[in-house]
């Protein structure tokens, strides 16, 4: 199984990673970004772990260990496709009608 990205997850990470850089440098925006691809690991490794998001039966989500994050994907036949990273505050239908 392989990872697939909404294009929108590029621009989600961009922002988090612009915000974390002007709050606390590189340092700080390289540990997002690592927190970030080992939480892409961990799906890509089992992602059925995870629970759905809201009672969706689709969408399931994963918290970030060290930043108040979230990912939500879907699994699909051949591929786990992510969808959206999000603030866990940020309004819960952001980013649910991606596919």
């Amino acid at each position: 199984m392989k990872l697939s990205f909404h294009p929108g997850v590029q621009s989600d990470v961009n922002a988090i990673l612009a915000y974390y850089h002007e709050q606390g440098g590189e340092p700080l925006a390289d540990r997002f970004y690592h927190d970030l691809t080992a939480r892409f690991q961990d799906i890509l490794k089992n992602p059925r772990r995870y629970p759905f998001y809201l009672g969706n039966p689709i969408k399931r989500r994963v918290r970030l260990h060290r930043f108040p994050y979230l990912i939500l994907y879907r699994i699909l036949p051949d591929r786990v496709r992510i969808t959206v990273v999000k603030h866990e505050k940020r309004n819960p239908a952001y980013g649910l009608g991606r596919r």
